[in-house]
């Protein structure tokens, strides 16, 4: 068994190839040996580093009576969620309908065609309360194969048609645009602001974040948050606090990894004090940005250093763990580290007794870390435990409040000595494809965080990465062949059987767009230009957008053969808020070009006409639900201050040109022309004497020059403190 998947490029499905399941990978194969054999197919989705993925295969796949009945009556099909998100979306949505929630691993029955008939996450070996056991499920749809088949043939049609309605409706959310803030109408987007704050407010958790356990990064809305924050008023005030309990809470708890850098994937307690350990690229991407912009952006002096370290814990984690040798990042680190006898321990690489922190700081009655320290004890079934002594209880890493400036220098010590001695253990496993759409998120931030951090190397980073994705990901239209993005590489060569979705592209134009306004070199502009163009091409049609261009008979059986966009964030932030981000990128671009050089307005406006479609369901979820699309959200508070926002400078020292460029990668703008760039250097020259000079501009209207960067924050970032302007 297993040879089917045992060279696999997706070390997930590697992982399952010693096993006595007869795994197909996902295709047309499968489905036809499922149609030739007349029996169902069961669809296994998860990814390499999921905690509960790992366990189900042991109990469950790894037994071979279970394994023998499954291969008699079914068509197994082992899918990784990464290398075909349009898949798991589908069967997804088929799970959550059945069932209410979602999550992986996630098991499907299908019909040979791809339509779902059943569906679950994690079934136990033995039943619980509540919830059969896996050999219980296999045998009562393989009854219902048998003797009610007219049954499951009506309930795969009705989920259909239900899903194809679903997918009706996500399309009409992209049916009126958002409106404009230069017209009367669009006088109402502040107040659309201020309710989603409000309700933010409402939903907030007292210990952090906007939901109860079990804990995920609400990054999507803590962008938004911060972004609001730069205003002025009441609703401003009102996020930016929202905004800072939450990072606070996360950097301070066991969701942050105090001594490797990065932040792990969730935490199933209220207090982010017990994590599952797996360290996800695309969290960490999105975290870096928002804490690069916390650090400069909160007034708190000790909380904006806590931002700083945390963030530089990412850059140093991304460095160090996630780099490949190709140039990409890698995907994610495992939850669980694999023992040499072949056993599976979660969080056993990060946890710590106090008999070991004894062992390397000294008895609790001195140190900084002591004084600091909050973790808490790993659940007595943790795998964890078994590997320490019988007396010893496993720790997570976390603290119980923000350490004062001066106790930084002890405590980086003591992390440092107790990352020494975590080195000596196993390590857990790296999932080394690079997905495109992950790696673009993190060029964004990366960029961004070189200019707010004044980190040069974070910049050297982020084109590393950008390099690689330009090289082996992208291919640009050649003869009669149209230009095309990979999602999926591995070891240097991309995966062309994993087609790139609406997110992918977004996100790498808005990576290259990014990278573009930290270097002043506009040849990332240029590439970000043909991913955004052929984006455009591929997922909006009719004026409205659709998540992916995949013909999948599945997918599209499934969902009666709709498709749709999805305008709610997930882990990752909608693709049609990246794609209306990137877009607003370029419109403020593109209207700096026609000032330079006459052209440019037509295509400006056109891209602004696709950002209010994308997001044109504001209005009526910025007041009931702004926690589900936060990303949105914050590319909608550029539009309270105008369609789109320019910022050249020119002139100065280069460290007032340096600083002028922080508040505006603060700010979200797009900028061209840093330093008095030749494109602009005669439309937007310097002051008298070569002193600085700052052009801003909004809808192709900039206001008067200024000279000094309390009127450049008043014009841009109004609610940033003035104290922070030299920060």
């Amino acid at each position: 068994m297993g040879q089917r998947i045992a060279s696999s490029a997706s070390a997930y499905l590697r992982q399952h190839a010693h096993q006595p399941v007869d795994w197909w990978p996902y295709g047309d194969e499968a489905f036809a040996e499922a149609a030739a054999r007349d029996v169902p197919v069961f669809l296994s989705i998860g990814y390499a580093a999921c905690h509960w993925c790992h366990v189900m295969a042991g109990e469950s796949f790894d037994d071979p009576v279970l394994a023998q009945y499954l291969n008699d009556n079914f068509v197994p099909i082992k899918i990784d969620r990464e290398e075909h998100p349009a898949v798991d979306e589908a069967y997804m949505a088929v799970t959550q309908t059945l069932t209410g929630a979602g999550g992986w691993p996630m098991s499907v029955f299908t019909l040979p065609d791809g339509r779902g008939i059943h569906a679950g996450t994690y079934f136990p070996p033995t039943p619980r309360p509540g919830t059969p056991s896996f050999g219980q499920v296999l045998e009562a749809v393989t009854d219902a194969w048998v003797n009610r088949r007219d049954q499951l043939e009506l309930q795969a049609t009705t989920l259909a048609e239900h899903l194809a309605a679903v997918a009706a409706g996500q399309s009409k959310m992209f049916s009126r645009p958002l409106p404009l803030p230069t017209s009367s109408a669009g006088a109402g987007l502040e107040p659309l602001v201020s309710a989603a704050v409000h309700k933010l407010a409402s939903l907030a958790d007292p210990s952090g974040g906007f939901s109860p356990a079990p804990k995920f990064p609400p990054s999507a809305v803590l962008d938004f948050l911060l972004r609001a924050g730069l205003g002025l008023g009441p609703a401003a005030v009102q996020a930016t606090k929202l905004a800072t309990d939450t990072l606070e809470t996360m950097a301070l708890g066991a969701l942050a990894d105090h001594i490797g850098g990065g932040f792990v994937r969730y935490c199933v307690d209220p207090g982010w004090k017990i994590p599952h350990f797996e360290k996800m690229l695309y969290d960490n991407a999105q975290l870096l940005g928002l804490y690069a912009r916390a650090a400069v952006q909160l007034p708190d002096p000790d909380i904006a250093k806590l931002s700083r370290v945390s963030a530089l814990g990412i850059y140093r984690w991304l460095k160090e763990d996630m780099l490949l040798a190709s140039g990409g990042f890698a995907s994610s680190l495992d939850a669980d580290a694999v023992m040499p006898d072949g056993s599976h321990h979660e969080g056993a690489t990060y946890v710590f007794s106090r008999t070991e922190v004894t062992r390397v700081l000294g008895p609790p009655s001195t140190g900084v870390f002591w004084s600091l320290w909050d973790g808490a004890a790993l659940p007595a079934e943790a795998g964890a435990r078994t590997i320490l002594e019988a007396d010893e209880v496993p720790m997570t890493i976390a603290f119980s409040r923000t350490p004062d400036i001066h106790q930084w220098p002890e405590l980086s010590r003591s992390l440092e000595a107790l990352g020494a001695a975590r080195a000596q253990r196993v390590q857990p496993e790296r999932d080394e494809k690079v997905v495109a759409g992950w790696n673009g998120l993190a060029i964004a931030s990366l960029a961004e965080a070189s200019v707010l951090l004044r980190a040069p190397e974070m910049l050297q980073l982020a084109l590393t990465a950008a390099t690689y994705l330009q090289a082996v990901h992208w291919v640009p239209a050649s003869g009669d062949t149209e230009a095309v993005l990979h999602r999926i590489s591995h070891q240097g060569t991309a995966s062309t059987s994993t087609e790139a979705v609406l997110e992918d592209y977004a996100a790498v134009a808005l990576g290259f767009e990014k990278l573009g306004v930290a270097t002043g070199d506009t040849t990332w502009f240029a590439r970000a230009d043909a991913v955004l163009d052929r984006a455009v091409e591929l997922f909006l049609v009719d004026g409205k957008p659709r998540d992916s261009a995949a013909n999948d008979p599945r997918v599209k059986a499934t969902r009666g053969g709709a498709t749709s966009a999805e305008a709610l964030d997930d882990a990752v932030p909608a693709g049609t808020s990246l794609l209306a981000a990137a877009l607003l990128d370029r419109a403020g671009r593109m209207q700096l070009a026609a000032d330079g050089q006459g052209n440019g307005f037509a295509r400006s406006e056109e891209d602004l006409e696709l950002v209010r479609v994308l997001l044109g369901f504001v209005p009526a979820l910025a007041e009931r639900a702004p926690h589900a699309v936060g990303s949105a959200l914050g590319v909608a508070v550029r539009f309270v201050h105008g369609s789109s926002t320019e910022l050249v400078v020119s002139g100065g020292t280069g460290e007032k040109r340096a600083a002028a460029v922080r508040l505006g990668m603060l700010a979200g703008v797009a900028q061209l022309g840093n330093g008095g760039g030749k494109l602009l250097m005669n439309a937007y020259p310097a002051g008298p004497k070569s002193q600085l000079r700052l052009y801003v501009c909004r809808g192709g209207v900039c206001h008067a020059p200024v000279s000094d960067l309390a009127s450049l924050a008043a014009l841009i970032v109004p609610g940033i403190s003035r104290s922070l302007l030299g920060h």
